[in-house]
């Protein structure tokens, strides 16, 4: 899935550097915390600076429910923990919250929301980091590949022409 979308990156008509930043825009998105509006916020960047929507796209869906996002969402945890400087693992409280129910009680989910932010703001700050570092590593590297890429079309059409 993602080599035929890459493909579909590499014939795109944009200048290599605006398809490469559309892209680790992308990235950016779908490392960013706001689950469930990656789609969208794609689709507004997108419109707003005219950028190619395959590419942003692209980029946006690295980040999906059926491969990546598991693992997504626990590095981002892990690294948030690890910048806020609090153990890796989930509270024994939030453990047990989640273990026993108590679905028909208010204090139930007053408790699950005050014990939700040990999880949430770790993950919160763990998932912008990795949109910055991740973003910022994939637009020199999708850059370079565009132009590996453009080298090569242009070398394969200079060599047909002269057949």
């Amino acid at each position: 899935m993602f080599r035929a979308a890459f493909r579909r990156l590499l014939a795109i008509d944009d200048p290599p550097e605006r398809t490469a930043l559309a892209f680790s825009i992308g990235v950016f998105i779908a490392f960013s915390p706001f689950l469930g509006l990656h789609t969208l916020m794609a689709t507004a960047i997108a419109f707003l600076f005219r950028f190619n929507k395959i590419a942003i796209y692209t980029g946006t869906f690295i980040n999906n429910p059926f491969l990546t996002l598991v693992p997504i969402i626990i590095l981002s945890y892990g690294v948030g923990a690890f910048i806020l400087g609090r153990p890796l693992s989930i509270p024994d409280e939030g453990l047990e919250l989640l273990k026993n129910p108590k679905i028909f009680s208010s204090d139930y989910y007053r408790l699950l929301f005050v014990q939700s932010w040990a999880i949430v703001w770790p993950f919160s700050v763990g998932a912008m980091a990795l949109s910055v570092v991740c973003s910022l590593l994939a637009y020199p590297l999708t850059l370079r590949a565009l132009r590996a890429y453009g080298v090569h079309k242009r070398h394969r059409l200079s060599r047909s022409d002269t057949d």
